[in-house]
Order: structure tokens, then sequence, then C-alpha cells
């Protein structure tokens, strides 16, 4: 494979040699790559034009239209940052994106009153993409000069400080992974890509890229479609997606409302999945489906280091015992780790922390976190490399790395990652609270979890749906808790704080 210095050259590259072939496909409309680089080029030379500068950073409120496809790689071009936006995130939540990430213009297809009205307060144009017009044709945007470090996007996760953390991906960490994509997956042009994920979750990143950079197709799914199963199924059979990537809790929804069997998803070689543990006995039913005709991969990676650092293949092996979930398998090429324990030394058993050229360059704007999380390591075999504390507990035995729990008060829900000190902080932050706990209850079997919150309130009138309500206002949908419990008092344990082995232990 030839080696790209950024992932502009990449791209034209991938241009020039898949031209005809279909980047993007919807069920009424599909884009050639030659199409989606002129679109990319037009975006370009705007941005250009209205002085967005490499290392400025442009945010999309992103619903999957060619458009914002198109964009993406035209920030690319220009070494600008993209960041994807989630556009049903309170208002809040889109404010405290902005003020960490400070982006010259917003685009989207039609503009969204929570998103126009957060950015007025900070001054940032929001753009229709059809009222983009040239007035002036710029070929010196084409001889940039981009280097490897330069930020490709952030992509934003739970903070424990109350506001959302954003991590910042380089153009060399995503061709390192653009890289592993295809010599794992043996990715070919004939190979369509099911973009399940949303643009601002974190699996998009193999979606997007894996697709895109590989000389294959991607095939959107619009959020709607993931409420209705049975169209689901259809459209991606429809559209003869080969490459299907979801967090298991989509799997496992699937397969609960059947609309899973052998004569469907006929085009499927691969199924893989990522971003929460998938238990076995879940597993095993889409195993039994579709073993004789397509592979599964489970992945596992941070989003602080390019979306995915291990794979294992399952196998029926895996299903001889339940007793744990399937090996996070072994660490891909251009990782290192070591496993630390609590005494930080090495250790079959501990803190797995991840080195290598696909390690980020840690949150955007916020350098204590990153000085936190992103730290130097130095041994007889990594000399003052940057690493990456997970946070995540793992074994390794016969040369397997398995997911042993967390250091710290971070779950994974629905394939999310949250940090239930930021649920905490919401809480808090509404006057009739006076002191919340937030817990996280995995149900029997490991298939769905809960988050639970216990709260005191000084308003004898204030229930648990009203919490809610004004919850939606502060917090994506997916971390509002499903139980909240209201209590005269929370119980403390000797050193007075907040008892949560207690709580945990009378759900």
């Amino acid at each position: 494979m030839k080696y790209y210095f950024n992932l502009k050259l990449f791209f034209e590259d991938v241009t020039y040699t898949f031209k005809n072939n279909i980047a993007i496909a919807y069920k009424d409309e599909k884009y050639s790559y030659e199409d989606l680089n002129e679109k990319a080029n037009l975006y370009s030379q705007y941005l250009n034009e209205q002085r967005v500068k490499q290392g400025d950073v442009v945010a999309i409120a992103s619903t999957k239209v060619f458009e914002d496809y198109a964009l993406m790689i035209a920030c690319l071009k220009n070494g600008i940052t993209y960041v994807n936006l989630d556009i049903e995130n309170p208002a809040k939540r889109i404010k405290d994106i902005f003020k960490i990430c400070k982006p010259k213009f917003v685009f989207s297809k039609t503009k969204i009153n929570t998103i126009v009205n957060s950015s007025a307060e900070f001054n940032i144009d929001c753009i229709a993409y059809n009222d983009i017009q040239l007035t002036t044709k710029d070929e010196s945007l084409f001889n940039l000069i981009i280097d490897g470090d330069t930020i490709a996007y952030i992509m934003f996760t739970s903070g424990s400080s109350g506001t959302p953390k954003g991590v910042a991906i380089t153009h060399q960490n995503v061709i390192h992974l653009i890289s592993w994509v295809k010599n794992k997956y043996e990715i070919n042009k004939s190979d369509r890509f099911a973009n399940i994920s949303p643009m601002y979750f974190d699996n998009s990143v193999f979606d997007f890229y894996g697709s895109l950079f590989n000389g294959a197709t991607l095939v959107p799914i619009r959020k709607e479609l993931l409420t209705q199963p049975v169209e689901l199924i259809e459209y991606v059979g429809d559209m003869e997606c080969t490459i299907w990537f979801s967090v298991p809790s989509m799997l496992i929804y699937l397969t609960t409302m059947r609309v899973l069997n052998e004569s469907n998803l006929e085009n499927i070689r691969i199924f893989t999945f990522g971003g929460e543990g998938y238990p076995k006995r879940e597993l095993e039913k889409l195993y039994k489906l579709y073993s004789d005709r397509a592979d599964f991969i489970n992945v596992y990676g941070p989003t602080e280091c390019t979306c995915i650092c291990s794979s294992y293949n399952i196998t029926e092996k895996d299903f001889e015992n339940y007793d744990e979930l399937a090996s996070l398998g072994t660490i891909n090429q251009n990782f290192s780790y070591v496993i630390l324990n609590s005494e930080n030394n090495e250790s079959d058993l501990g803190e797995l922390c991840l080195l290598g050229p696909n390690v980020g360059v840690g949150y955007f704007n916020d350098l204590e976190k990153t000085n936190n999380a992103f730290v130097s390591f130095n041994n007889s075999r990594h000399y003052e490399k940057k690493m990456y504390k997970t946070g995540d507990i793992v074994e390794e035995k016969n040369g397997l790395l398995f997911f042993k729990g967390r250091i710290d008060n971070q779950i994974k829900h629905m394939g999310y990652r949250i940090e239930l000190e930021e649920i905490e902080f919401a809480l808090n932050s509404l006057k009739e609270i006076g002191q919340s706990a937030v817990l996280y209850k995995r149900e029997e079997g490991g298939a769905y979890g809960k988050i639970i919150a216990f709260i005191t309130s000084n308003n004898p009138i204030f229930t648990s749906e009203i919490i809610k309500i004004e919850l939606k206002n502060i917090l994506p949908l997916y971390m509002v808790p499903s139980n909240i419990y209201i209590l005269d008092r929370l119980p403390k344990n000797k050193n007075g704080k907040v008892d949560k082995k207690y709580l945990r232990k009378n759900l």
C-alpha cells in the first residue's frame, strides 16, 4: 500500500483510481468518487474564500446527506478540522461544544433552530448548503502543504467535570486506521459499508474512512430507519451491504425483534461490533444465523486512539463457556501497549495503556485533562513515548486480552462512553436538588443496562418525571436516567461520602 503524508493526497489518489466507482449510495441517488471529489473541491474553495484557514474548526450538523460527507472531505483537503454535531443535543451541550472548539462556521442541509440559536451566542454563522456560492476560483488552494500532525477531526465524549471532552485525532492517526481496516477486512471496491452509526459517534470513523479511502461504497443509514427494524433490514439487504458495524445493543435489539433470519442480509460478509460488551448468549443467536456465510469480529478501542485498537475473530469455540465476554483479541499494528497494576508495574492484570502512532493528540483546548490521560512513558522498550491511559482493566491470557472492568466511574451505555459524574453535575445544577448519586445497573445476562439516579430534594412536589424533563434540556437523551429515586437523605459511609455500595446493594 502506498504511503501518504496526509488525507488530502490520500483521497485524491483514491479518486484517481476509483473515479467512476460509486462512493456514496442512497436508495434513489448514487454519487461516484469523481462526483464526491468535485463537490469537495467546491466546498474547499468556498472555505478558502471565507478565510477559513488550516487549523481552524468547522462544525457540521450532520444528517448524513451527501453534502455532509463532501464537506468532511473538503475540510481534510484544506487542513481544517471538522466536528460533527448531534442535532438533537440540548442547547447547553451544543454551547459547551462551541465553547471548547470555537468553530468558524456551522454547516447543515437546513438550518436547525437549536443550533442556530446556540451559534448566535458565539457569533458563529450557520450556513445551509444551498446558500453556498463561489465568487472566485482560487487554484492555489490545491497546493496546500498539510503535515500529518494536522488535526483531522474532533470527537466529543462525556466528561467527568460536567462538560464534554473533545478528542483530537490527526491525519496520520487516521491513515494508520485506514491501512489496518483494508488489511484486516480485505476491503475491495465491491464492498458496501452500512453506515449505521451517527457521524458524531466514534464508530462512524470506521465506516467513513474504511470505505471512502479504500475505494469501497458508503451506504448512509438515516436515523429514522433505526427505529423501524423491518425496514432497516430490508434497506441494508436491498442496498447489498457487505460490512456491518454497530454496537452490540443494535444487533441485540434486532434479534429480540425477530427480524433477523437466514434468508436476509445475504450480502453481509462481516459482522463487526464494538463500543460495549456483547453477552455471549446473545451473540450466539446471531452467530448461529449467519456464521455459515459471514465472519464475526469483535473490536475494541477508545475514541482517544482512533476508534479501534484491537480485534478478535469469533469462532464456535467461544461458546463453550458463557462466564465472560469474548476476548478483545490482540492489539492492532501501529499500536503497542503495557498493562500496569496498582503499583504502576507491568502485569498480566491491570490498566491497559496504549502507545504508538494511533494515539490521538489529546483533548482539544484542554491541557489539564490531556496531561492527566496522555502521559510520557519510558522503559527499556519505549523511550519517552506518549501513552494513553484507557482506564480499562484487562487481563492478558495466552496472548489475548480480556476486559475486566473500569478503574473509574465511567460506563458504556448503548455504545456511548459516559462519565456518571457528568450526570451528577447535571442533576446538581437543578435548584430543587440537594444532592445526587448516579449508578449503572447491568440487567441479568448483561444485554442491557440502566442508569439509575438517587437524589434528595427540598421541593415536595418535585417528581422524577419533572426531573427527567429538565435533564433533557441539559443532557443527551442517552444520558438521562431510566429510574430516579427521591430519598429523604443519601446514605453516607464512614468517610462522610455518599455510600454508593449501599445504594447498589439495595437496588
